[in-house]
């Protein structure tokens, strides 16, 4: 559908906000891949009732998008129809409930938060450091790192309904949760997460245990490029990386993007790429990896917004 912009403006001006709204915003800079068209309304709320409030008064039929630390997100040349909401600090925080559970805001990001843990006598997500994203979005798609998946320790999830309106905590035990995929339906927003974990007499131990791991990451992943993560998810009984790798894809270059060459299962923008360019190699080497071995590559990128080229 195609937005009325005044429309909404004019709604907006109506109603009384503590966030910021922004229309035809660039959204590259939003991104770690740096490329990407305009939102046509970005609107970064202050809480939660900002967000309740705006999204009130906006037609439930409008397409929205929750955006996170963007690093997992490709958004398209031609931009996004609708609205890109980014949370702000109102929803970056971390809250100790006892000795084995604590809050954590949708918008605080993974390696802060694996980080502020193991200061604090909390352990069994270090695994977090290595997850270059916000804690919303490692919720949806299950994020993991070094063999642990976000739902090995989520327990609750404060979410907002955007069709009804409704603020609610749900189980996470209640949904489907695998290799990044989840089946939260797309009208929930994440606001919070509860987590379980072990306490420690010392935090010596867990602190090590991220430097070693980001280490590790720093030698074997792209880690200071434009680039989004992993860009295709593991197939059953199978590595991306070495798929890529063995299919011949190595030198894989469209336009100003190219395959990495300290990790095959990245794809950056070396050079103010475009998003098609990133798409289009994507493609390719989902193309050539499965004449090669019959495997179908999926993204694990999550790309938004409208088809086509500027």
């Amino acid at each position: 559908m195609m937005l009325d912009k005044n429309n909404i403006y004019n709604k907006i001006k109506n109603i009384t906000l503590k966030g910021k709204v922004v229309f035809n915003l660039e959204l590259a800079p939003y991104t770690w891949l740096k490329t990407g068209g305009k939102a046509d309304i970005f609107f970064t709320p202050k809480d939660v009732n900002d967000l309740k409030v705006f999204l009130d008064s906006l037609n439930k039929n409008i397409p929205f998008y929750i955006l996170g630390a963007g690093s997992n997100t490709l958004f398209r040349d031609l931009g996004f129809n609708g609205v890109v909401i980014k949370l702000s600090k109102g929803f970056d925080y971390i809250k100790f409930n006892n000795d084995k559970e604590f809050k954590v805001g949708a918008a605080t990001n993974c390696i802060k938060m694996a980080r502020f843990l193991a200061k604090n006598y909390a352990t069994g997500l270090e695994f977090f450091s290595g997850i270059p994203g916000s804690i919303g979005g490692a919720i949806k798609m299950n994020a993991g790192a070094y063999g642990f998946e976000t739902s090995d320790y989520l327990t609750k999830i404060k979410i907002l309904n955007r069709k009804s309106g409704e603020i609610k905590e749900v189980l996470s035990k209640d949904y489907l949760m695998n290799y990044r995929h989840t089946n939260f339906p797309d009208e929930y927003i994440f606001l919070e997460g509860t987590f379980k974990y072990i306490k420690s007499k010392n935090s010596k131990d867990s602190l090590n245990k991220i430097k070693n791991l980001t280490a590790e990451r720093e030698l074997t992943q792209p880690i200071k490029e434009k680039t989004s993560g992993s860009t295709f998810k593991n197939p059953k009984n199978f590595k991306a990386w070495k798929l890529i790798q063995d299919s011949g894809c190595k030198n894989f270059q469209l336009g100003r993007a190219q395959l990495s060459k300290v990790h095959s299962n990245f794809i950056i923008n070396k050079d103010n790429a475009t998003s098609n360019d990133i798409e289009k190699l994507g493609e390719k080497i989902i193309q050539k990896v499965y004449e090669k071995f019959g495997v179908k590559l999926a993204w694990e990128i999550k790309i938004i917004g409208r088809k086509g080229i500027c």
